[in-house]
């Protein structure tokens, strides 16, 4: 359970730390620019203005900390499979709240839509770093390289450069997981496994 905990909190401390622009979260819900400031300055002890291996165990020892006092209902100092279910249910009850505009506890097609348009401009925001409007095929490379850059340091676990098939598996079945925790089997990410 412990190993499954590490995993799910291992995910979102990526998320959080490399782009911090989940389709779960909203722009209008978080200043997320402002986040990252804080979190650079609460644990870039060396003042770079990035999080090196060190400060960053420190940030994840504290993020799995704080999920666990989160989850931990009861206060048994341990996560149960019905804690976990119910921080589940909260998590899409918000993401569900977020998106059902007209409150009528249903999510439309076209609130659909508009929370898809959305995560399509945090994604533009994010990738067109020329500003013009438009996602270029070298910001594409870019976005790519960065991708696979942090796929290698995720799960290069023989440290070569290069994703074996078993490690290409093991990149596979954790976006397979990932993607059923989202509730969803579309995402716009390239498929690790593919090579893409």
């Amino acid at each position: 359970m412990n190993n499954e905990i590490t995993k799910i909190l291992a995910i979102a401390v990526a998320i959080l730390s490399l782009s911090l622009s989940s389709s779960a979260f909203s722009e209008d819900d978080v200043d997320w620019k402002a986040k990252r400031s804080e979190m650079k300055a609460k644990y870039d002890v060396d003042g770079d203005g990035k999080l090196n291996d060190e400060e960053r165990q420190a940030f994840k020892e504290e993020f799995r900390k704080k999920m666990k006092e989160r989850m931990d209902t009861d206060g048994d100092g341990t996560v149960s499979e019905a804690e976990k279910t119910a921080a589940k249910e909260r998590r899409r009850a918000k993401m569900k709240e977020r998106m059902d505009t007209d409150g009528d506890g249903e999510i439309s097609d076209a609130e659909k839509a508009v929370a898809k348009e959305k995560h399509r401009e945090r994604k533009m925001k994010r990738m067109d770093t020329d500003g013009d409007g438009e996602i270029s095929d070298a910001e594409k490379q870019v976005a790519k390289e960065k991708h696979r850059k942090k796929m290698l340091k995720r799960f290069d676990s023989d440290g070569d450069g290069e994703l074996n098939d078993s490690e290409r598996e093991a990149a596979k079945a954790a976006r397979e997981k990932f993607k059923e925790r989202r509730g969803t089997g579309k995402t716009e990410r390239a498929n690790v496994a593919d090579g893409d």
